[in-house]
């Protein structure tokens, strides 16, 4: 602990002197939170190098320092010795009073590059007024740092490539990046350019050793076209400017965004000056202060309407103003900062490689835009895994499916799963890189038959590849937060996939009203068909009765979850029953029966399969009329029922009977293809080969 001289016992000048020179108050180490205190980083070598704290006693520093200032230190007789002591004092004053009453200074700051690091010195002189470019801020010195991981030595596909930096202020990020090897010009206000011309020329040689050149000019955003570079160290108001003409395939921005105003000067500007380069780009990084987050999302929709999309982002901690502790997750440490970075493009976000069904028969690849969120609660999800429905065959083979006809070209697929790739605003359950099941059907949540939980049959439903609306065989699709589901690590992107087949099992046999000790009976045995046997199961059926023409499939269903199987014969439909009662001893009949095959005969052998009073429930659909035994099912009072793809509840319980393994979906993938290959997985489905083929999403750019 350390006692202040105080001034009635009248300290020698050499006291006062070494007292105010203990009492210097630098700024943090300006590193970034991802450093790691426990490794070899930058940031612990200057911290360990940083002499330790001294404890002052007793406190009030500010008023001692004041107390300094204003006495006339009578007792030293060395009149230069004063002086230095009370510019001393106000030096001290200055430093906790802020960066605002901060005097000039010169400070290195240390640059990763691939090969090393550098150092660049950036001198701030005393700030005027509201001149915030005449000090070095933290987003500043974290993109300075980040630079280095953009590969962007070729950007515009120059080995040098050229590269305007906006609102420069003291220089650090664009004289980073010379020193990284570009032709750098800073640009700034009259009032700033004349110390950021002095950090240009001061920091020439290393930019000039790394292969690197730097300019300097004045560009007001107010008027985006009158840049004008000049030579280093001169005033920039003079004739020696020169007017810049083309254009920049890379453009810099650091802590730019004071007010409403400026994100539309800084976006116009960027129009004004950036290249039309494929591979163009603008890297930003701004800090997250609750005044200015307007600015910032105001920045995001102006950028999109120039046709930049991010092509990466993210967050990031440092440290602002003076103060604080200088420790990374200090609560108590007012100048820690978090700011978002963000890299820019046009070409790869237009990238959407999409399996589009033209008209009938005719498929083709297509390369469409990014789906835009519609809503502050949807998400953008990269589909990995897609299963072919016997629908989407439908669709591509007859072009219709009832009255729903593909009148205009339409992506396919809908059993899907993804990972997270954006989400909105107000999205709260998901994030970045989360594995989800996609619910492709959403409803419009208003009307009467989704008030009453029955959105499957809201008429206004857009389901994924159903027409109009496109399907999930693209590298993109959006969908409302609700209608993904969290897959648990246990579960694969491939089982993910087959929870929109099982959703479908879930809800047939939701209508089918299943107890414990039923016996079941389900006509087909394709994958709907074997998931209700699956399903039936799960609920306790004691007899699980699989019923196809397929021997093969037959057996794989016995296999997987039917306790017994029949063969149906080309024999009347009474005669049919009679020998499914009889082999499979149903006793007085089924107590449920599902149809999961559309077949008019399977159809017509269900209903006199069932038991008095038994439940039928349609779940396979095909002729679009059939010839029905009405008088059957009048007469035993069948209680028949149709199911249209799922409700809710529906996918979330699917997604817990496979995760608690209650139910397995991995064995009913029997083939996977590279989305390349697509439609030939199409022609093998419809050539009924396997019983779910998925199709890889697209490989990326």
């Amino acid at each position: 602990v350390f006692d202040l001289p105080q001034l009635y016992t009248k300290p020698s000048a050499e006291a006062l002197i070494e007292t105010l020179v203990l009492l210097t108050v630098a700024p943090p180490s300006w590193e970034s939170s991802d450093a790691n205190e426990e490794d070899g980083s930058q940031k612990t070598k200057r911290a360990k190098a940083q002499p330790r704290a001294v404890q002052i006693n007793p406190e009030g520093v500010t008023r001692y320092l004041t107390s300094i200032v204003s006495s006339d230190l009578r007792w030293i007789q060395d009149d230069e010795a004063k002086e230095k002591i009370w510019d001393q004092a106000s030096a001290r004053l200055s430093e906790r009073s802020g960066r605002t009453a901060m005097g000039a200074i010169s400070r290195q700051f240390c640059i990763p590059s691939p090969g090393g690091s550098f150092e660049l010195n950036i001198h701030e002189p005393t700030m005027l007024g509201d001149d915030l470019g005449l000090k070095t801020w933290a987003a500043s010195y974290l993109l300075a740092k980040r630079l280095h991981t953009f590969d962007l030595v070729e950007v515009g596909g120059l080995q040098k490539p050229r590269v305007l930096e906006l609102g420069s202020g003291t220089g650090l990020v664009g004289l980073a990046m010379a020193g990284l090897g570009a032709d750098v010009v800073l640009t700034d206000l009259p009032s700033i350019y004349p110390n950021l011309t002095r950090n240009a020329q001061d920091n020439s040689e290393i930019v000039r050793q790394n292969n690197g050149s730097v300019r300097s000019g004045v560009l007001d955003w107010t008027i985006p076209t009158s840049l004008r570079v000049f030579p280093l160290g001169t005033p920039g108001t003079d004739d020696s400017g020169v007017s810049v003409h083309s254009k920049f395939p890379l453009i810099l921005a650091a802590d730019s965004l004071y007010s409403p105003e400026h994100p539309r000067m800084l976006v116009d500007s960027i129009a004004t000056w950036l290249s039309d380069d494929k591979d163009a780009k603008v890297i930003a990084e701004f800090p997250y202060r609750d005044a200015y987050l307007p600015e910032i999302k105001d920045f995001r929709e102006r950028m999109g309407k120039i046709g930049l999309h991010t092509l990466e982002e993210g967050e990031e901690k440092g440290y602002d103003d003076w103060g604080g502790s200088g420790k990374i997750g200090d609560e108590d440490d007012n100048g820690l900062v978090t700011c978002w970075w963000s890299c820019w493009g046009r070409e790869v976000l237009k990238q959407n490689p999409s399996f589009v069904l033209q008209s009938k028969d005719n498929v083709t690849y297509e390369d469409r835009p990014i789906p835009e969120l519609q809503s502050p609660y949807d998400v953008l999800v990269k589909p990995r895994w897609t299963g072919i429905c016997g629908s989407d065959v439908h669709y591509w083979v007859e072009g219709r499916i009832g009255h729903f006809i593909v009148e205009s070209p339409m992506v396919l697929g809908h059993e899907s799963a993804g990972i997270i790739s954006k989400v909105g605003d107000k999205v709260t359950n998901l994030k970045v890189g989360d594995r989800v099941a996609m619910e492709p059907g959403v409803p419009c949540r208003r009307c009467v038959r989704c008030r009453e939980g029955k959105y499957n049959l809201c008429p206004d439903m857009a389901f994924a590849a159903t027409p109009p609306f496109d399907g999930t065989l693209a590298r993109y699709y959006t969908l409302p937060e609700d209608f993904c589901y969290k897959l648990p690590e246990s579960m694969s992107l491939e089982e993910g996939a087959l929870i929109e087949p099982t959703a479908v099992a879930v809800h047939i046999t939701k209508q089918a009203g299943i107890r414990p000790g039923d016996s079941v009976v389900v006509f087909g045995a394709g994958p709907v068909g074997l998931l209700c046997c699956a399903v039936a199961k799960a609920y306790g059926a004691k007899k699980i009765v699989t019923v196809d023409i397929n021997d093969e499939r037959l057996k794989f269903a016995l296999d997987f979850a039917a306790t017994t199987s029949f063969k149906s014969q080309r024999v009347s439909a009474e005669e049919n029953a009679k020998n499914l009662i009889t082999e499979c001893e149903l006793g007085p009949g089924a107590d449920v029966i599902i149809d999961a095959s559309g077949a008019e005969p399977c159809i017509q052998t269900a209903i006199h399969a069932l038991r008095m009073g038994g439940t039928y429930v349609q779940g396979g659909m095909g002729k679009p009329d059939i010839t029905f035994p009405i008088m059957a099912m009048c007469t035993k009072e069948l209680n028949v029922k149709g199911s249209f793809r799922y409700g809710p509840g529906d996918y979330q319980t699917a997604v817990d009977l496979v995760a608690t393994r209650r139910i397995s979906v991995k064995e009913l993938v029997t083939g996977k293809v590279k989305f390349e290959d697509a439609e030939t997985a199409f022609k093998d489905v419809k050539a009924g080969k396997g019983i779910k083929i998925l199709i890889e999403g697209p490989s990326e750019a």
